[in-house]
């Protein structure tokens, strides 16, 4: 019997001191410590500041979609890291600072406190000696004044000992108060906490809110090149940015997996341990009952505070998860609308090719026409000009209406460059204008002999602003370069003031004009006759170039009548004589030979008998017509 009793009380002591062992053991050795809580929290905190709350710009409905879907998984994943670190805190067992227990601060502080109300006593004991010691040194005779100070020299010695031990237990004493504040593992997981807003009106609740918001006043689709380019480029930023959160939340998720693998190893130890226990061979005895219960009661306390922390990580994994397929899902969705996007912004750029091709075509048909309508390369020249210039136009506005989609701002501010434009450069505008009259079809060209404002020379260049002259100084075909080159603008031509004459376009001919006097009595038929027959015979040699340019001149002045290029005559019959007018055309380079013949003719004539008889000189004077320039008398 006492045998039995021997055995019984051994295996109480064995399953007290391994129930108690194994207590002991998972509290001391915790699957997790502090610094994996407050990384992970930390870790989910930048998810949900950077990720979870971050919003696309211009949200579209896809956007605001997906994200009112993941906005509470986003507050729950945050709420279930914090249940997280509060039972990992409890598992741990801190609850205040430093690894300084609360027991051992206030029998630390006891102590300081006591040596300092002693050490208090003896410096105002000290310092009361002191006094006295001073009071009796005034009533001290001289002789013994030396041992009094001496004792003043060293109670004051004594004094200042005190004090500095005081001064030391007052550091010590402020150390141990400060390091008796609360400010643990619990302290920081609520200072974390408390720097996060969770659900409510506030975080990713609020985030939705603003981008539908945004959604409200998001302006109509643009149909510009341009604003489909900006739509390509911030479709890929937004593929960019949900691949990035997709590789972020990847990432936690991996670190609360990793937070549970220790987790999940104690409760299978535990577990162990408790099969084990209520394997055992089943006892009558109700001390063995009673230490098997406080065993098992044991492992469930244990069990509890290590599942604790585990329940919210698994709870979090499956957020995750579906917060994971969320973002894909919208991945998916954005990378359908950058496609689309992309393909919308092919086929304008295909459209704009196609329409500016079109107008290339068009122009060269243009082009070909002036060749074959406008065989005068003179003429040719401002038709193929003006088609540059028409031509470039029109592809800046085709590219122009390309590429923006809303033209009220973009005509604003061309409508207001053009006028400053036009009002600075008015003069170049009107020079510019004046250009293609002077080079028009009776307009002049290089190597024309001109006169402009009483210069008189012959045209060297044609600007688009300007023209040059070379002056001309000389008579009739006997003109010499004068050495200078005058500069106009091309805006003469819309100056009242300011004549230009030319020669009328593919002729250079010049009407002369000579008088021959004779007596009044001279038979004015035969002088008629006389003079055509003389007229005749010098101009019988250059009758028929002179009918030439006139079919010339009709055919390049259209419906205008020119009259026949021949020599005129005409009498005046006055009282004191009778005067002959003679007028003929000559050729501007010939001219002085024509005048020659002209005279030798009429000299001829004048000889024939019965011989006329001349009053005045008897050489016929051969002059210009009155106000014929030297290059002609057709004002351009």
């Amino acid at each position: 019997m006492p045998k039995q009793k021997t055995q019984r009380c051994f295996a109480i002591l064995l399953v007290v001191l391994v129930s108690s062992r194994g207590l002991s053991a998972g509290i001391a050795t915790s699957p997790i410590d502090q610094t994996q809580i407050i990384d992970f929290l930390n870790e989910t905190i930048n998810w949900y500041q950077q990720i979870a709350v971050g919003q696309p710009e211009s949200p579209s409905p896809n956007d605001i979609l997906f994200a009112a879907s993941n906005a509470p998984l986003a507050d729950q994943v945050v709420k279930l890291s914090f249940d997280f670190g509060h039972a990992g805190a409890a598992l741990l067992g801190q609850t205040t600072a430093g690894g300084i227990s609360s027991a051992f601060v206030d029998s630390r502080y006891q102590s300081l406190a006591a040596s300092a109300s002693k050490l208090d006593g003896q410096l105002n004991q000290t310092q009361s000696e002191l006094d006295s010691l001073k009071q009796k040194l005034k009533t001290t005779p001289l002789r013994k004044q030396k041992d009094m100070l001496s004792a003043i020299a060293e109670t004051e010695s004594k004094l200042a000992l005190l004090r500095a031990r005081r001064d030391a237990l007052s550091s010590v004493s402020q150390f141990m108060e400060s390091a008796s504040q609360p400010s643990g593992l619990l302290s920081h997981i609520e200072d974390l906490e408390h720097s996060v807003s969770i659900g409510g009106s506030t975080s990713a609740t609020r985030s939705v809110a603003n981008m539908r918001q945004q959604a409200t006043t998001r302006p109509a689709e643009l149909f510009g090149i341009w604003s489909k380019l900006g739509a390509v480029y911030s479709l890929s930023r937004k593929i960019e940015t949900i691949d990035d959160a997709i590789g972020t939340t990847r990432a936690l998720d991996q670190s609360a997996r990793r937070l549970q693998i220790p987790l999940h190893e104690r409760i299978k130890a535990l577990s162990l341990r408790g099969d084990a226990i209520a394997n055992r061979t089943d006892s009558s005895d109700p001390a063995v009952l009673l230490q098997q219960r406080t065993a098992l009661d044991s492992l469930t306390a244990e069990f509890n505070l290590v599942a604790a922390p585990l329940i919210p990580l698994s709870k979090q994994t499956i957020l995750l998860q579906t917060y994971q397929r969320n973002l894909e899902d919208w991945r998916a969705a954005t990378k359908r609308e950058y496609l689309d996007a992309r393909k919308s912004l092919l086929i304008r750029l295909i459209l704009l090719a196609a329409i500016i091709a079109i107008v290339f075509l068009l122009f060269r048909l243009w082009r070909r026409a002036i060749f074959r309508y406008v065989p005068d390369s003179h003429r040719r020249y401002p038709y193929l000009l003006l088609r540059q210039i028409v031509l470039w136009f029109v592809v800046a506005m085709v590219v122009t209406f390309g590429l923006v989609s809303r033209l009220g701002s973009v005509a604003t501010f061309a409508g207001l460059l053009t006028a400053g434009v036009a009002l600075a450069l008015q003069n170049v505008i009107i020079a510019i204008v004046g250009y293609f009259l002077l080079i028009g079809k009776f307009g002049i060209r290089t190597s024309d002999r001109v006169q402009v404002a009483g210069v008189n020379g012959e045209v060297i260049e044609i600007g688009l602003i300007r023209f040059h002259v070379m002056e001309l100084i000389g008579v009739e075909s006997d003109v010499q370069p004068s050495g200078r080159v005058v500069a106009f603008s091309n805006a003469i031509v819309f100056q009242p003031t300011a004549a230009l004459f030319r020669q009328i376009p593919g002729t250079d001919f010049l009407w002369h004009e000579t008088t021959v006097t004779l007596a009044p009595d001279s038979d004015y038929l035969e002088v008629e006759r006389r003079m055509l027959a003389a007229l005749s015979a010098a101009f019988s040699d250059y009758r028929q170039d002179f009918e030439d340019l006139r079919r010339k001149m009709e055919t390049n002045l259209l419906l205008v009548s020119v009259g026949p290029l021949e020599p005129k005559v005409r009498l005046v019959l006055t009282s004191v004589a009778l005067q002959v007018f003679i007028r003929y055309p000559v050729n501007a380079k010939n001219a002085i030979a024509i005048d020659d013949l002209v005279n030798s003719e009429l000299l001829r004539a004048v000889e024939l008998e019965p011989r006329l008889k001349v009053v005045g000189v008897e050489v016929p004077i051969v002059r210009r017509q009155p106000h014929d320039p030297s290059a002609g008398d057709l004002g351009a």
